[in-house]
């Protein structure tokens, strides 16, 4: 009987995680493998990313396991790797640098880093001085009380890598089918066999949906529902102001989860002013790719940036650009991948809880692993904390619901 499928594998968004998952699809000679893009690669929520890449489960994040670090350490060599055939990733291995401003954001934040059991080789204590020092003059000793360095740390740029990943899917034989947006699933005798777009069906032996926040409008019509918080997060760029480009990714967890690094001698920043969930929004969060509330930058402005002064001084913080996305959280801040439950040959990959581009590479191979091994397991590391099926059906009926069960960072 003559072949009637268009791919074996179908991946629906290429962001990060959908590019991530081809690519290792097709390392592992797992046939034919499209992915379909609403817009381009990286035109979503991965292109808005700050591009931190750092070892999260070792201190600073601890609903994150030994599981997820090992997930951290390959996207590090991923990209190390990814970097040295594709340098305008812009790949630099800074280290990730953890600082307090108080008392109590020492004793919560910073001390943890130092003293996890997982910490990498080379974790040390910085002084005020020190961390003044090691940022090139952009933070003013005077404004911390001093720092925990991860030195394996890196950062990207998250967009040009997605697109470097698009790039490798076509040379090694796949293909990507871009401004093809997925208005709904193919269904015969309860199994998925495809999708439907514009241009008409794409036939698929197993379709995997990696397309973040648009992942529930396609579930939806077959009864199934993630429970997924869509997070609309801002982030900001200043204008080139002599940052050097060595400086360590900053993160300031007792200033209401700020980060800021390097970006083309100026720096880009954001914390949770510039963050709201989707129900205190309106009905629009998710209908285009980028999402544009500029309410959330005026808030950055007034409530961060008079802080952020006082931390760095001497440069320019003025909002020159701005771009947000909208990753998605779970209740237990761990990953989705595995089979849909009762939908044979569905598949979802999802659930960033905003640490995708970390994650992704890793996710990406062990998706595969699931995925070509038609639902085996993976050979690499143990999937069944990503199951889809360890959250009750119905248990999260709301996006409200999802927050108010989502552990805090420590």
């Amino acid at each position: 009987m003559p072949d009637t499928t268009d791919a074996d594998v179908l991946v629906v968004g290429a962001g990060v995680l959908g590019t991530s998952l081809a690519h290792h699809l097709l390392l592992r000679g797992a046939g034919r493998v499209t992915v379909v893009e609403a817009q381009t690669p990286a035109a979503a929520t991965s292109g808005a990313g700050a591009g931190f890449v750092g070892l999260w489960a070792a201190g600073y994040a601890d609903f994150f396991t030994d599981t997820d670090l090992q997930l951290e350490q390959y996207g590090i060599e991923f990209y190390r790797r990814l970097a040295e055939r594709n340098p305008d990733i812009e790949c630099r291995a800074n280290g990730n640098l953890y600082l307090a401003t108080t008392e109590p954001g020492w004793s919560k934040w910073v001390g943890p880093v130092l003293e996890h059991p997982l910490a990498p080789t080379g974790t040390r204590e910085l002084t005020p001085r020190d961390v003044g020092t090691i940022t090139g003059g952009v933070i003013s000793p005077g404004s911390v009380m001093g720092g925990a360095l991860h030195p394996g740390g890196i950062q990207i740029s998250a967009g040009r890598a997605t697109r470097a990943l698009a790039a490798s899917i076509r040379q090694l034989g796949g293909e990507i089918r871009e401004n093809t947006p997925v208005r709904g699933l193919i269904l015969s005798d309860g199994a998925v066999i495809g999708v439907l777009t514009d241009d008409g069906p794409i036939r698929a032996r197993r379709v995997v949906l990696a397309c973040g926040a648009w992942t529930n409008k396609l579930l939806r019509p077959l009864g199934h529902s993630l429970p997924l918080l869509r997070v609309v997060a801002t982030r900001v760029v200043s204008p080139p102001s002599g940052v050097p480009d060595t400086m360590p990714t900053v993160m300031v967890p007792d200033l209401y989860g700020l980060w800021l690094r390097a970006h083309r001698s100026g720096l880009t920043w954001g914390n949770g002013d510039g963050y709201s969930p989707a129900y205190e929004l309106d009905d629009a969060v998710g209908t285009e790719s980028r999402p544009y509330y500029p309410e959330l930058v005026d808030r950055l402005r007034e409530r961060l940036l008079p802080g952020l002064r006082e931390l760095v001084p001497a440069h320019d913080l003025r909002i020159d650009w701005w771009l947000q996305g909208i990753p998605c959280m779970t209740p237990d801040r761990r990953f989705l991948a595995g089979a849909v439950p009762d939908v044979p040959g569905l598949y979802v990959l999802g659930g960033d809880n905003e640490a995708g581009v970390t994650h992704g590479p890793g996710l990406g191979r062990l998706m595969a692993e699931l995925v070509d091994g038609e639902g085996d397991g993976a050979e690499w590391l143990d999937a069944s904390p990503y199951r889809l099926d360890r959250f009750a059906p119905d248990r999260y009926p709301t996006e409200r619901d999802v927050a108010d069960a989502m552990p805090a960072r420590r």
